[in-house]
């Protein structure tokens, strides 16, 4: 997996977990936000901004190389996802786009796709950015990811040790944009519901989008599925302490415990609960306690696996055993031998038969 150090601490409001640690000898470069004076959270190390429509602002990270040596380092800019596991990602990846996402991050913030720290000194990041001329109600969210640069003779050496490139630690410095810190209503819709896979096993996917600018914190779901028209539920699953990031989509993955996709039409229900606070006025019972959130939704999709899915799917899940027809074969065999005896006794008949007749006719 991917190791990011987290430059952001931890965004105060959207409780997020505390930064990874890593040790010197893991990176050749210091990375650290110099906080501007319309900073609206002061005790993080983030980027939390606030600006007026059309606005130009230069943000700038401090850089730091302690080693004898020149270090390079690669920029990207990315606006946030959320992955399916509910964690919000800051750096660039591979989940597309929401619909809803009006305003995309690294459209607004501008950088150099490579900046250079002189050997045991320092230089400072330039981010210029610009808020968007239209009214922005909420939040605009990402990341500034910050990588060693590596030449095709490091990548080829990695390559021979057995290692992997997505395996060099980063920092990502989180970046949120916004015009006003008035609270906006989060909503949330369920867009579509399918068989898919998720590391070789199957899944039923119910891909939620967070269609407003807003975090939806401390997010818990409840989700079932059954036949349409039956009350039995077939599959279920539950899971707490997620995130959504604003203009996101999020494809919540439903596992069947081992079993196989039947085809069918089935109804996903999903009961998802946001913003999880003690005064909410949204009750969620779980199995050891009551919980109380801010926001609820009950989302309800009817879709359809088909037998070509069906097999498909099957066919590649890694916990599936092979169907075993041997008992199939077995009696085709048998069938075939019997019909090649029958066939072979009749011509021996007939073979007697035709040599009677002609022993009768001398």
């Amino acid at each position: 997996m991917k190791k990011i150090l987290f430059c952001l601490a931890a965004f105060v409001a959207m409780l997020l977990t505390p930064a990874v640690h890593v040790f010197g000898s893991e990176l050749n470069f210091a990375a650290k936000a110099q906080l501007p004076d319309n900073q609206v959270h002061t005790d993080v190390s983030y980027f939390d901004i606030k600006m007026d429509r059309g606005a130009k602002q230069t943000l700038h990270v401090d850089l730091r190389n302690d080693t004898e040596n020149e270090v390079e380092v690669d920029v990207g800019i990315a606006s946030a996802t959320t992955n399916i596991n509910g964690v919000v990602e800051y750096s660039p990846n591979d989940i597309k786009p929401a619909k809803s996402l009006v305003f995309n991050l690294k459209d607004h913030v501008k950088a150099p796709s490579q900046i250079k720290i002189p050997a045991k000194g320092s230089t400072v990041l330039n981010l210029d950015v610009t808020m968007p001329d239209a009214a922005l109600k909420g939040q605009m969210a990402g990341g500034i990811t910050l990588k060693e640069h590596q030449t095709e003779d490091q990548a080829n050496k990695e390559k021979g040790k057995g290692l992997s490139i997505n395996n060099r630690f980063s920092y990502v410095i989180g970046l949120v944009l916004q015009q006003t810190t008035q609270p906006v209503a989060p909503e949330l819709k369920l867009n579509t519901v399918k068989p898919s896979q998720v590391n070789y096993r199957n899944v039923i996917s119910a891909s939620l989008e967070n269609i407003t600018p807003t975090f939806i914190n401390k997010v818990a779901i409840d989700a079932n599925v059954r036949a349409k028209g039956a009350k039995k539920v077939l599959y279920r699953e539950k899971k707490e302490g997620m995130q959504l990031a604003p203009n996101t989509t999020f494809d919540f993955p439903i596992a069947l415990a081992g079993k196989a996709l039947e085809p069918g039409t089935y109804i996903a229900q999903l009961e998802v609960y946001g913003n999880q606070s003690s005064d909410g006025q949204v009750t969620r019972q779980t199995n050891s306690a009551k919980q109380r959130y801010q926001n609820h939704w009950t989302l309800t999709k009817e879709f359809t696996i088909t037998d070509h899915t069906a097999k498909n799917l099957n066919q590649k899940d890694v916990t599936l055993k092979p169907t075993n027809h041997w008992w199939v074969y077995a009696l085709l065999a048998v069938v075939a031998i019997l019909l090649i005896v029958i066939v072979l006794l009749v011509i021996v008949l007939l073979k007697r038969k035709h040599k009677k007749a002609q022993n009768v006719n001398e």
